[in-house]
């Protein structure tokens, strides 16, 4: 159901959900189940993304899954967003997707795309291990 810029939040545990988003999916069940990464590799295995803005912080907090998105989503437009600007952006999404993740600032917003031929190829993001 997503159309062209849509907004899929993929968050950690402790961002503040604003209360302006419409539909919330709480997946945490305990400490790390489901994780961050394990939560955007089934999410990009399902829609097509244009576009993806991570929260700024993450670069610094928690390089290691920084650099993991980069290797995830190599052909699509990155972006980095400070608290305010994401925060603001987080309010405009179709749905956000809570984690159980626990390590700091695993945030991003992914933006769909919709016949974009060069990104309409399945990522196929394996859950190997």
């Amino acid at each position: 159901g997503l159309g062209h810029t849509d907004r899929v939040v993929i968050t950690d545990a402790g961002l503040p959900i604003p209360k302006e988003c419409d539909l919330v999916i709480d997946l945490a069940l305990i400490n790390g189940i489901p994780s961050f990464l394990d939560t955007v590799k089934a999410v990009l295995n399902e829609i097509i993304v244009e576009k993806a803005v991570l929260f700024a912080p993450m670069k610094d907090a928690n390089l290691a899954v920084y650099e993991t998105l980069q290797e995830m989503i190599p052909k699509q437009e990155k972006e980095l967003a400070g608290p305010d600007e994401f925060i603001e952006e987080v309010k405009k999404a179709k749905v956000v997707i809570r984690t159980a993740e626990f390590s700091p600032c695993c945030n991003m917003i992914l933006y769909s795309a919709s016949g974009v031929k060069e990104m309409c190829e399945p990522l196929e993001v394996s859950f190997e291990r």
